[in-house]
C-alpha cells in the first residue's frame, strides 16, 4: 500500500500541515539519533551472542567501522502530516488492544521455553509494506544525553556490558512540565560485512509508548488491506509480555509493571537468542524509572509569565478581554539545542462559574495527536461541540510548532469556542 493510498484512505491532510512541517528540519529525527535507524535498505544486522557473563561476543572477526547509516534523515520533503500517521499508530495499537492479530490464549513462560517461541505468532502472511510520514514536532520537549555516562552505568549494575556493541546512544527525555517521558539506550555494531550488523535498543517510560514514528511498517494482504501486527503473548512470573517481529524483521518485547512500561528491541538481523538474552539482562535487573523522575536543575527554569511575557506569544487566548480573572500562570523555559526557550505553559482562568485551563507543550506524542482538531483557524463551533460531547479537553496545533490543551473544567462548548475565537 503505497503512502499516498494511506493518505487517502485515512482522509488525507492539509497541505499546510507539509509545507510548515518543511520548516522543521532541525527537530527531525531526533529520536532516530537516539535509536540510530537507518533509511538504508540495503543495511542488514548481523549477531551477537551472550556470554553467560551478560556480556556479548561477535561471530564474525571484522571489526572496522562501515559508513555512518545514522546521518539526520533528509526527506523532509517527503512528509506526510502527523495526523494522519497518528490515526495509523492508533489503528496499529488498538488491534494489538482488542486482540486482533495475537494469538488467542497466553503461552506461560518455562524455564526450557525457546527464545523463538517468544515470537511463535509470527508469520510472513501478505507482504510487508512502510508508510513513511515525519513528525511535525517530537513527542518530548527536552533531551538529556547520557553518552559519557556508559561506563558509570555498565558499573552500578544499571545497564547490561555489551563489549562489541562499540556504539551507543542513550538519552533521557522530558515533557514541558519537567516530568519523565522517556528513557532510551541504544548499542550499535558495525563492521565490513553487513552480517555483522546490530543494534538493540531499551526504553523504559512511566506511561505506554505511544509515539509517531517516521515509518510505521505495516502488513497487506494481496488486495492492500492492512493486516494487524502478530502479537504472541506470554505470561511470566505474573507479567504480560507483548512480542512482535519475526526473522529478517525487527523484534520487540514490551511489558509493564508497577514501575512503568518497559520495551527492548533487537533489529532485523539480530537472532532470536540474542534479542531473548537481552530481554533476560533487564528482566533480571529491573530498570528504576525513579532515578530519572526528576529532571535536573540546570535544563529547566520555573517560572510565571509576569517574567516572561513574550512567552508563547500569540498562543495564548486574551482571556481579559473576555472578562476572566487569571487564578494562575506558570511558564517552563527549557535548555534546547544549547538554547532557552519556552518549553511548557499553564494558565487556569475562571469567569463565574465558568474554568478553564490552558495548557502548552512543545512535544506532542500519539494521545496528543489522538486530541488534536486542528489549528485555530480550523475550527468550528460544530467541530468543538463535536470533540467536547465525550471529554473535557481537546488539543490545538500551533506552528511554532506546539501543542495546546483547551480544558473546560466547568462550562460549555459554547464558552471554548469564544475563548478559540480570540485565536483565530
Amino acid at each position: 500500500m503505497k503512502t499516498e493510498l494511506l493518505i487517502d484512505a485515512l482522509g488525507g491532510v492539509s497541505d499546510d500541515y507539509i509545507l510548515d512541517a518543511c520548516n522543521l528540519a532541525e527537530t527531525d529525527d531526533i529520536e532516530n539519533e537516539i535509536t540510530g535507524r537507518s533509511h538504508d535498505p540495503e543495511d542488514r544486522n548481523g549477531i551477537a551472542h551472550f556470554r553467560k557473563d551478560g556480556t556479548f561476543e561477535a561471530d564474525s572477526k571484522g571489526k572496522k567501522k562501515i559508513r555512518d547509516i545514522f546521518c539526520k534523515n533528509t526527506m523532509i520533503k517527503y512528509i506526510s502530516a502527523a495526523a494522519c500517521l497518528c490515526l495509523i499508530v492508533i489503528t496499529v495499537i488498538t488491534a494489538i488492544r482488542s486482540g486482533a492479530g495475537r494469538s488467542a490464549s497466553i503461552q506461560q513462560w518455562t524455564e526450557s521455553m525457546a527464545a523463538k517461541d517468544y515470537f511463535k505468532n509470527s508469520g510472513n502472511t501478505g507482504r510487508p509494506d512502510s508508510a513513511s510520514a515525519s513528525i511535525v514536532m517530537p513527542p518530548f520537549a527536552i533531551l538529556l544525553p547520557l553518552d559519557d555516562s556508559r561506563q558509570a552505568l555498565e558499573e552500578a549494575g544499571i545497564i547490561p556490558v555489551i563489549a562489541d556493541h562499540t556504539e551507543h546512544s542513550f538519552a533521557v527525555m522530558y515533557n514541558g512540565d519537567g516530568s519523565l517521558y522517556k528513557i532510551s539506550f541504544r548499542w550499535g555494531r558495525r563492521g565490513e560485512g553487513i552480517e555483522e550488523y546490530s543494534d538493540l535498543i531499551f526504553r523504559a517510560a512511566p506511561k505506554e509508548i505511544r509515539e509517531i514514528s517516521d515509518t510505521v511498517a505495516v502488513r497487506t494482504d494481496p488486495a492492500g488491506n492492512v493486516i494487524p501486527p502478530y502479537v504472541t503473548v506470554t505470561e511470566r512470573d505474573g507479567i504480560t509480555i507483548l512480542a512482535e517481529g519475526a526473522e529478517n524483521e525487527n523484534k520487540t518485547l514490551t511489558w509493564q509493571t508497577d514501575k512503568g512500561w518497559f520495551q527492548v528491541q533487537g533489529s532485523f538481523k539480530d537472532s532470536y537468542e540474542d534479542v531473548i538474552a537481552f530481554f533476560d539482562w533487564f528482566w533480571a535487573h529491573p530498570f528504576d524509572l525513579s532515578d530519572y523522575a526528576c529532571i535536573p536543575d540546570d535544563l529547566m527554569i520555573r517560572s510565571t509569565r509576569a517574567e516572561y511575557p513574550d512567552a508563547f506569544s500569540g498562543m495564548i487566548p486574551d482571556l481579559t478581554s473576555l472578562g476572566y480573572t487569571a487564578v494562575s500562570e506558570s511558564v517552563n523555559l527549557g535548555s534546547v539545542g544549547g538554547a532557552v526557550k519556552p518549553v511548557w505553559f499553564e494558565g487556569i482562568y475562571t469567569r463565574g462559574e465558568t474554568r478553564i485551563r490552558w495548557t502548552i507543550n512543545t512535544g506532542a506524542d500519539a494521545d496528543a495527536w489522538a486530541h488534536n482538531i486542528g489549528r485555530p483557524s480550523e475550527i468550528t463551533e460544530e467541530k468543538l461541540a463535536r470533540a467536547l460531547s465525550g471529554q473535557e479537553c481537546v488539543n490545538i496545533f500551533f506552528d511554532l510548532p506546539c501543542m495546546a490543551t483547551l480544558t473546560v473544567e466547568s462550562g460549555s462548548a459554547a464558552d471554548a469556542m469564544e475563548i478559540v475565537r480570540t485565536l483565530q
